[in-house]
Formats: structure tokens, sequence, C-alpha cells
């Protein structure tokens, strides 16, 4: 009888294809590629339903440093702005009360404007004491001051209203803040009593503070 040798316990080993270098760099750029999109579509801002409403003022005006101010100093900035005066007694307080809070809620890019509507009473200097009693940060809250006729056309080309006081009534002026795009369009009219309208503004403002220079 012919010896036949035993099966072997053991399998019968493999060739396992081993991963070059090549082919794990190339592996890992897919890698990353893909991690790139994900965040890429985490942190870039949605589109919001933020049409172009109209132009903006242009202006050249003074600030509360007697320093000259324009909209040639907000071009590619967004911002946000109102009409106030620093002796009323009645709705302005409630205005800069939430302007002051907006500064902690919306990223710095944004900047925020004060026309004054009593050019006669509101000096540089005046604003300057008013910004100070409401904590504006002056790097990026500005408050401009210039003559009755130029502080009424800024207020009618942002399409507000502003009234001076006359014999038997009051200054009158608009309740409303304005949010600008850095071209200098208009993007939205928030009416400053409606808390609803104040958090739209608040989420308006951060979307073109997250866009390039503002232009959403």
């Amino acid at each position: 009888m012919l010896d036949r040798e035993a099966p072997s316990s053991q399998p019968e080993s493999k060739d396992v294809p081993r991963i070059g270098p090549v082919t794990k760099v190339i592996w890992g750029a897919l890698v990353l590629a893909m991690v790139a999109i994900v965040v890429i579509k985490i942190v870039e801002p949605r589109p919001r339903p933020l049409p172009v409403l109209y132009h903006a003022a242009s202006f050249a005006l003074t600030d509360e440093n007697s320093q000259p101010f324009g909209d040639s100093n907000l071009r590619d900035k967004a911002y946000i702005c109102d009409f106030i005066f620093t002796t009323c007694g009645s709705v302005c307080p409630m205005m800069s009360s939430k302007m002051r809070d907006l500064q902690s809620q919306i990223p710095s890019k944004v900047q925020f404007i004060s026309f004054s509507v009593n050019p006669a009473r509101d000096t540089p200097a005046v604003l300057k004491e008013y910004a100070l009693r409401y904590k504006a940060d002056l790097s990026r809250w500005h408050f401009l001051t210039g003559s009755s006729t130029q502080m009424l056309q800024t207020a009618r080309q942002m399409r507000l209203t502003a009234l001076p006081a006359t014999e038997s009534d009051p200054i009158m002026h608009d309740e409303h803040f304005l949010l600008v795009d850095g071209d200098g369009n208009v993007r939205g009219v928030y009416d400053s009593k409606d808390a609803a309208e104040m958090k739209t503004l608040v989420e308006d403002a951060k979307y073109l503070a997250r866009s390039n220079k503002g232009r959403g």
C-alpha cells in the first residue's frame, strides 16, 4: 500500500492584497474632501428671503467725534439704522436700549447708525454723551448729525418719517429699524416695538454678516 501524505490541518494560505501608499493617499484625500463638503454645508449661510427693497440714502454727515461720516464709510458693510433724538422721552429710549442689546446679539461685522432728527440740539458732544449713556460700542455704533435739511433728506431717502417740531406739534419720527446690506440696499424694515420682528432682524443681520461683504 502506498503511503499517502496526510492532509494538513492548517488552511492553505492565500496572498492578502496590500494597500499601497499611493492608494492610501487617494483614499485620505477623498475622505477629507467629503468632510470639507459637510462642514461647508453646515457653516455656509442658508439663503433667507431678503429681497432688495430699495436703495438706502446717500449722506455725508458728522459723527459723535466731530468727524465726517458718510455712506462711503459703510461700503461693503451691512448696518442697522434708526432715527432718534437725545431729548426724546418716549420711544427713543426704548429704541436705543434695543439697539444697545443688538450689539451683543449680532456679529461685529454689522454696524449701527443712529441719525438725529433734532440736529439743532444734538451736537456731536451731546451725541457722544448719549452714546455713553447707552453703552454704545463706538467702533461700530455711530451717532450722526448735520443740518436740519440734511437729516430730513436722509430720512426721506430711507423712506422713513421725520418731521421737525412746530408751534403745536413735537418732533415726529419713525420707529422702525432698517437693515442695509454692503451695497447700500435696504433689505428689511422692522417695527422696533414688535418682539417677533426684532427677532427676525437679528437672524437677518446674522445672515448678512456671514455673507460676502454683507451682500447676502
